[in-house]
C-alpha cells in the first residue's frame, strides 16, 4: 500500500484515509500509520494524531518507538505533558530505550508547560543515570528553555559547563540563543563579551547572531556599533537578510530618522534582499512619528503595485495617524471600512483609536455608533475603550450619560472597575462646576473597594481651586499626604495656582518651596500666573517675586532690592 499523504489537505481526508486503513485487511505496515501520525502533526492537528495513535493501540496493531515517539510529541504539543510521560512508561514496559530525541520532546513539553523546575529535574536526572545520549540538540533545549523562561544566569553557566567538556561542544545555536537571551534582557555587554569569546573559541556567527545583536544595539541608540557591526557581516561575507535591514529601518524611524530609513531602504533594494509589508510598514510608522502622513500615505498606497499586501497592522499606522489630525477623522473613518471590505477583522485597538478620535473631533453620535458596532461583531470593549467612552462622553458635556455607564459597569460581573473611570467622571462634573456630583463620587471610592490614586486626588484638588474652594482643596492636599499618597507635579501645580489666583502668596510661596525640594517646577500654566501678577499690578506681590526670581535668578538682578 503506497500513502499518497501529499494529496491530503486537511484534517477530513486524513481522517478518510485512515479510516480506510483501519479496513483493510491484513493491516497496513506500521511504517504507513507512522506517515499519517507525522502527516497529522505537521498539520497542527495534535488531538486527531493522540485519537488515531489511541485508535491503533486498541486495534492491536504493534507500534514502534518511532510511533510512541510521535504520540509524545502530540501530546506536548497539546500541552499534555503528563500524558506524554505515560507513553514513555509505555517505552519502558516494552523493554524499549527511549533515545535522546525521545527526551528532548518530553524537556521541551515541560518548558512549553512552564514547568521548569521539572524540566531541570529531568535533565539532572538524564545525565546521573545516563538515560540516554547526550547531545547538542539536549543541551540546547534545555538552555533555550531556561533563557526563554527568564533563567538566563542558569543557561550561561550550562554553556560553560558544555564549553569545558569534551563530547559537546556548543554550536553556534547554543550560542545564539544566549546571545539573543541577553540582548532581550539587558544584557548587552554580556552579550557582546560571549560573542567576542564565541568567535576566539573558532565558533562563526551567522546572520541571526548578528540580527540580535544589531536589534539590541538600534534599540539602545548605539549607531557606532551598528555600524561596526554591519561592516564586520561584509568582511565575514555574511549577507544581511530582511530581518537584518527591517531591524535598522524600524530603529531609525523610532529616532526619528526616517530619510536615514529611506537610505537603507534604497540599499535593501540595491542588494536585491526585498522588503516585506513588516519594512514597510516600518517606515510609515516613523513618517506618522515625524507628522508626515501623507508620505506614510504614500507607502501604504505603493505598496500593492510591490505585490505586498497591507496588513492590518499598516492600517493601524495610518487609522492612528489620521485621528491624531482633527480634520482627518473622515480619512480613518474610510480607511477602516476598506479594511473591513479587504476581509480584515479588526480588533478591538482599531475601534478604540477611532473612538478617542471622534470624540475629540465633537463627533459624539457617529462614535456612540462605533461603540455599538463594536460590540454587534462580537468584540469585547477593554480597559482603553470605556476610557475613551467615559472621556469622550465628558468631553461633549455629556457627564450623566458617563455617569450612568460607570454604573452599568458596576452592575456587570468580571469587569474590572480601574479608578482612572471615577476620575473621568469626577473631572467631568468639576469642570461643569457640579462639585457635589465629583464629591459624592470621591467619598463613595473606598466603599467600593478602589483607594483615590495621585490622579484622582489631583483631579480634585484642582476642581476645587477652580470652582473657589481653596480651603477644602488644601484639606484634600493634607489628607493625600495622610493616605500615603505623594503629591506629582502635577498636584503641586493645581494647589500653587490655586493660592495665587486665590491671593494667598504666602501659601503659594510654601506649596512652592515644597515642590522645589521634591524636585518639581512650575509648568507653564503657573508660571503664566506668576508673570501675570508681576506685571498687572502695581505693587507686585513680594513673595511673587521671590518665586520667579529662584527660578531665574538673573531675570530682576537689576530689579530694586525687595523689601520683605
Amino acid at each position: 500500500m503506497k500513502l499518497e499523504l501529499g494529496n491530503i489537505n486537511g484534517l477530513d481526508e486524513a481522517m478518510n484515509l485512515y479510516k480506510n486503513m483501519a479496513e483493510t485487511r491484513p493491516f497496513p505496515r506500521i511504517q504507513h500509520f507512522n506517515q499519517l501520525l507525522s502527516h497529522l502533526v505537521n498539520l497542527k492537528e495534535y488531538s486527531a494524531s493522540i485519537l488515531l495513535f489511541n485508535d491503533i493501540c486498541n486495534l492491536g496493531i504493534s507500534v514502534t518507538e518511532y510511533t510512541m515517539s510521535i504520540a509524545i510529541n502530540s501530546y506536548c504539543l497539546s500541552n499534555r505533558i503528563d500524558y506524554g510521560f505515560s507513553i514513555l512508561a509505555m517505552f519502558f514496559k516494552r523493554g524499549c530505550v527511549p533515545d535522546s530525541i525521545t527526551f528532548n520532546t518530553l524537556l521541551k513539553g515541560l518548558f512549553r508547560e512552564n514547568r521548569v523546575s521539572e524540566a531541570q529535574e529531568l535533565f539532572r536526572k538524564i545525565v546521573r543515570e545516563g538515560l540516554c545520549e547526550l547531545t547538542v540538540v539536549t543541551y540546547g533545549t534545555v538552555i533555550d528553555g531556561l533563557c526563554k523562561s527568564g533563567n538566563t544566569t542558569v543557561a550561561i553557566e550550562l554553556l560553560g559547563v558544555m564549553e569545558k567538556g569534551s563530547c559537546c561542544k556548543p554550536n553556534i545555536n547554543v550560542y545564539n540563543m544566549v546571545i539573543d537571551s541577553l540582548c532581550k534582557n539587558r544584557g548587552m555587554e554580556s552579550a557582546l563579551n560571549l560573542f567576542r569569546e564565541m568567535k576566539e573559541k573558532g565558533v562563526a556567527p551567522n546572520v541571526f547572531t548578528y540580527n540580535s545583536l544589531l536589534c539590541a544595539l538600534c534599540n539602545l541608540s548605539r549607531w557606532e556599533q551598528v555600524k561596526m557591526l554591519v561592516k564586520e557581516m561584509a568582511d565575514y561575507k555574511i549577507y544581511q537578510d530582511k530581518v537584518t535591514f527591517t531591524t535598522i529601518i524600524n530603529a531609525l524611524c523610532k529616532e526619528g530618522l526616517v530619510d536615514e530609513a529611506e537610505d537603507v531602504l534604497r540599499i535593501m533594494l540595491q542588494k536585491n534582499v526585498a522588503p516585506d509589508v513588516v519594512s514597510y510598514s516600518a517606515l510609515m510608522d516613523g513618517y506618522c512619528l515625524q507628522g508626515r502622513v501623507d508620505e506614510a500615505r504614500n507607502v501604504f498606497d505603493k505598496m500593492p503595485s510591490k505585490n505586498i499586501a497591507p496588513n492590518i497592522v499598516s492600517f493601524s499606522i495610518l487609522i492612528n495617524a489620521y485621528c491624531k489630525q482633527v480634520k482627518r477623522i473622515d480619512e480613518a473613518l474610510h480607511l477602516f471600512r476598506d479594511m473591513q471590505r479587504k476581509g480584515f477583522e479588526p480588533d478591538v485597538a482599531p475601534y478604540n483609536t477611532l473612538l478617542h478620535g471622534l470624540f475629540h473631533g465633537g463627533r459624539y453620535s457617529c462614535a456612540m455608533k462605533l461603540f455599538d458596532e463594536l460590540q454587534t461583531v462580537g468584540l469585547k470593549p477593554n480597559f482603553y475603550t470605556y476610557f475613551n467612552l467615559l472621556d469622550g462622553l465628558c468631553m461633549n458635556g455629556q457627564t450623566e450619560r458617563a455617569l450612568l455607564l460607570l454604573e452599568q459597569l458596576e452592575q456587570k460581573k468580571n469587569e474590572y472597575l480601574h479608578i482612572a473611570y471615577y476620575s473621568i467622571v469626577m473631572d467631568g462634573f468639576l469642570k461643569a462646576k457640579e462639585v457635589d456630583k465629583a464629591r459624592v463620587i470621591f467619598s463613595n471610592l473606598p466603599c467600593k473597594g478602589l483607594e483615590p490614586d495621585v490622579k484622582t486626588y489631583t483631579i480634585m484638588i484642582n476642581g476645587c481651586c477652580q470652582n473657589g474652594l481653596l480651603l477644602e482643596a488644601k484639606d484634600l492636599l493634607a489628607k493625600m499626604e495622610e493616605a500615603r499618597v505623594l503629591p506629582n507635579e502635577v498636584t503641586y501645580n493645581a494647589i500653587i495656582r490655586g493660592n495665587l489666583l486665590s491671593g494667598e502668596y504666602d501659601d503659594a510661596a510654601k506649596f512652592f518651596e515644597e515642590m522645589s525640594d521634591r524636585g518639581f517646577s512650575p509648568d507653564p500654566s503657573t508660571f503664566r500666573v506668576m508673570l501675570d501678577l508681576v506685571g498687572t499690578k502695581e505693587q507686585s506681590p513680594t513673595v511673587v517675586l521671590k518665586m520667579i526670581q529662584k527660578l531665574a535668578p538673573n531675570t530682576f538682578k537689576n530689579q530694586p532690592k525687595l523689601r520683605g
